[in-house]
């Protein structure tokens, strides 16, 4: 059982991909860690769909998606929202299957500037991941996230924000689990 985790940032200096590299030290099962920068897609439209079909960087992202048991996805938020460059590797990969996360385990997660941690993107990716099969078991937001870094990389000193983040870990290794039991 494999976990696939990374986060829909196109930030060379993204917060939310240092909060994936954090946490998944939590892990006790094997975990894989990619960069979606890795998978340079054109902007979808039916039109470029037409044209040009699904590209092999696609069907590599694709492949590499559902060859996973379970994943944890850290969404920035921009205005409120998914980032624009998140929405579009969402749009392409349901092109290929719309139930590309076929019913597997999703942690999501965000680290954001303010207070509010994320909040409102975190909610609308879980009333729209079940849309593509997602089967979101937890959430985690980082809020105030520059006070949780320490030369760039995040370090989560308070120990109640340390204790949730490692319940959610929990949460997708125990559904791991299940999916192995006898």
């Amino acid at each position: 059982m494999k976990i696939l985790a990374f986060s829909g940032s196109n930030s060379r200096t993204s917060i939310n991909q240092e909060l994936i590299k954090y946490s998944t030290q939590f892990l006790n099962v094997p975990v894989d860690i990619i960069d979606l920068r890795d998978y340079e897609l054109p902007m979808f439209s039916i039109e470029e769909e037409q044209q040009n079909g699904h590209s092999n960087v696609l069907m590599s992202l694709y492949n590499t998606v559902i060859g996973y048991d379970a994943y944890i996805i850290a969404i920035p938020e921009h205005n409120g929202n998914y980032p624009a460059f998140f929405k579009n590797v969402l749009d392409w990969l349901t092109r290929v299957e719309r139930s590309f996360f076929r019913g597997k385990p999703i942690l999501l997660f965000n680290a954001a500037p303010g207070p509010n941690g994320g909040q409102s993107v975190l909610s609308i990716a879980e009333k729209s991941f079940p849309f593509f099969n997602g089967n979101i078991i937890g959430t985690f937001k980082l809020p105030e996230f520059s006070s949780f870094l320490k030369k760039g990389k995040v370090f989560i000193h308070d120990e109640m924000i340390l204790n949730i983040l490692k319940e959610q870990i929990l949460k997708i290794e125990n559904a791991l689990n299940l999916k192995t039991a006898p």
